[in-house]
């Protein structure tokens, strides 16, 4: 399950890093206004989350929507 765990994370950080928008607006805001370092944004954004929480976002990031109604 770790290495699950791991691969998750690690999707997730790649996908913030493209896609700072994406995460809640408080964060993108720290980059685009503040000047903070995306790296350390995203990596703060997804050690904050539950995880239940991160395998959600996972789910609504990567997996196809029609696979969820198999």
């Amino acid at each position: 399950e770790e290495i699950k765990a791991e691969l998750m994370v690690r999707e997730l950080y790649g996908y913030y890093i493209v896609s700072p928008d994406k995460m809640p607006e408080d964060y993108y805001r720290m980059i685009e206004e503040k000047g903070e370092a995306p790296e350390r944004v995203v990596c703060d954004y997804i050690s904050g989350m539950t995880d239940q929480y991160s395998m959600m976002k996972f789910r609504e990031i990567f997996i196809p929507q029609s696979w969820s109604k198999l």
